[in-house]
């Protein structure tokens, strides 16, 4: 389906609604040396931050990661936020219900992806750090890759006929330059490539269930995954790369009343 056809906001309610925690799911099953996509994210997180705001929350992996630290998580659906911990707001990322300067820190995970219009997601995170505060968030990436890696994806992404998608379409290539124009100076840009271990049908399931495919009908979902259980068991387990981004910005100038 064309990415301008797709109700963005319509399937993703419906999608987090149907299976919250999926991709919670599925990212804290992936791994790069000893870390998840969610560990490698609050590494970014200063041990003097006293108070973070985690956006797009879902059901607060970010928040179990910084156990024992002030963590307020806001995402818009309320089943994704049922599972959260701690402190939680359901409210819409454009509006965010809380004071100017009010957080140290600003996390989120993928949520960059899929919040729109990202200018003014942006400028709103910036308007509820305080100066000096640092967002910190992970995004989709297209690399770092290995060459089998890219010969698994394609083999699944053609069983599919389709591959994943996002409101703000594949790798967000100008993300430095929309942080720059809301006030934010950029410290630090990294990838990393995690692998989810498929070993079985259920794993399969749990990656496939997880992937945003406006338009691809369950059953292909289903042949998917069973093509991915079948290639798995038949080498003694099938690693699935994700490669993610990590951005680490400064807010610099003062928030607006």
């Amino acid at each position: 389906m064309p990415e301008n056809e797709i109700d963005w906001p319509g399937y993703l309610r419906e999608f987090h609604s149907a299976a919250p925690g999926s991709t919670e799911a599925l990212l804290s099953r992936a791994v790069a040396g000893d870390h998840t996509p969610y560990r490698w994210l609050v590494r970014a997180v200063s041990g003097e931050a006293r108070r973070v705001l985690d956006l797009a929350c879902g059901n607060g992996p970010v928040a179990r990661e910084l156990y024992g630290r002030c963590v307020v998580g806001v995402d818009n659906n309320a089943a994704q936020l049922a599972g959260a911990p701690g402190p939680k707001v359901q409210a819409d990322a454009l509006h965010l219900p809380f004071a100017n300067e009010a957080f140290d820190v600003v996390t989120c995970s993928l949520g960059l992806a899929v919040l729109q219009p990202l200018p003014d997601i942006l400028a709103e995170a910036a308007r509820v750090l305080r100066r000096g505060g640092v967002l910190a968030a992970t995004v989709p990436a297209v690399r770092p890759l290995r060459r089998g890696d890219i010969r698994t994806l394609t083999s699944l992404t053609t069983r599919l006929r389709s591959t994943p998608q996002f409101p703000a379409g594949g790798e967000i290539k100008d993300l430095k330059v929309q942080l720059r124009a809301a006030g934010f100076h950029v410290m630090e840009s990294q990838r990393e490539r995690y692998a989810y271990s498929v070993r079985s049908i259920e794993d399969a399931r749990r990656l496939v269930g997880a992937l945003y495919l406006p338009g691809t009908s369950d059953t292909r979902r289903e042949a998917a995954a069973a093509w991915l259980a079948e290639r798995a068991e038949a080498r003694d387990g099938l690693d699935v790369a994700i490669p993610i981004r990590r951005i680490t910005a400064m807010r610099t100038k003062v928030a607006l009343a």
